[in-house]
């Protein structure tokens, strides 16, 4: 064993700062979230954490980036369920989301909203599904891109109400909203913190949401499983994890500062407004939510034949 990784086995880890790589731009959703949560386990470890921004398609570069470090503790990546879609889209990406990582712990999850514009004329996701059943292909729905998790979601609604509806991919979801609120794309599964403000105004409606249970929030939204499609359950999750070989005690460690992180009531309320729930995870719990999603993900965008090669 080196003695860097030694060192990180010992009740003195950690002695230096901690390199955080969030695969995602600087102010995106990602880095807004790891930033305060980086702030809080600072406390707890004694050390900083340093965010290292490592942007792409995919999440590919920064991942790998964090992947092929030392596994000393000392490196984290920001992992999340868009690593688990992304090995079913890409032929080839240079590593293994569940094998060469050693699960933290679990950050949050979120729900997705299902919006239209509030003129429509649909009321209900029943309106929606009888639109589109009367002109099968004429009912546009947009998404942030091919194999997003909106994307993913309309394909699955579509297949479990035997529908069919014509997909407007676009480059990220500002753009993507922005026409369903000029109402040239009649819908789209979106964030709920990227949508709320529109919805609030009125421009917006939700039809439906992607959670187990209806937000306290807003109690007026059915769940897709009280309408009759559980397959829709769907949570964007997101986590921490470290090179494969990290040590234990390290681990140990840093899931405790993370979930620790996790009661702090500010935090949460930056979360919140993030449309992020706090998931409070052993590693064993959050590895086990990899590979469950990997092999969903992953069967489901082989069978849409979507690639981004």
């Amino acid at each position: 064993m080196s003695s860097i990784v030694a060192t990180a086995q010992t009740t003195a880890w950690p002695t230096h700062p901690i390199k955080v790589v969030v695969p995602a731009p600087a102010g995106g959703p990602y880095d807004r979230i790891m930033r305060p949560l980086a702030q809080k386990m600072a406390t707890s470890l004694g050390q900083p954490l340093v965010i290292d921004n490592r942007p792409s398609a995919g999440n590919i570069v920064g991942t790998q980036f964090g992947a092929s470090a030392t596994p000393d503790g000392y490196t984290l990546t920001m992992t999340g369920m868009l690593n688990t879609i992304a090995h079913g889209m890409y032929d080839k990406i240079p590593f293994d989301i569940a094998k060469d990582f050693e699960p933290v712990g679990a950050i949050g999850e979120g729900a997705q909203w299902l919006i239209v514009r509030s003129d429509s004329g649909i009321a209900s996701l029943s309106d929606l599904l009888a639109k589109a059943k009367r002109a099968p292909g004429t009912v546009d729905y947009a998404s942030s891109g091919a194999g997003s998790t909106g994307h993913l979601l309309m394909e699955l609604l579509q297949r479990a109400a035997k529908v069919q509806l014509t997909h407007v991919p676009y480059k990220g979801g500002a753009p993507a909203l922005q026409d369903v609120l000029a109402g040239v794309v009649a819908v789209m599964i979106i964030p709920p913190n990227a949508a709320q403000a529109s919805v609030r105004s009125g421009k917006l409606r939700v039809i439906a949401v992607s959670s187990a249970q209806r937000s306290p929030a807003w109690r007026d939204v059915p769940t897709f499983t009280e309408l009759g499609y559980p397959d829709l359950t769907v949570s964007s999750w997101v986590g921490l994890s470290a090179p494969k070989g990290t040590p234990t005690a390290a681990i140990d460690k840093l899931n405790a500062a993370l979930n620790e992180a996790l009661n702090d009531k500010a935090l949460l309320q930056q979360l919140n407004a993030e449309g992020l729930t706090p998931l409070r995870t052993t590693p064993k719990q959050y590895g086990d939510l990899v590979v469950k999603d990997l092999n969903r993900w992953s069967a489901l965008v082989r069978s849409l034949g979507l690639r981004a090669n």
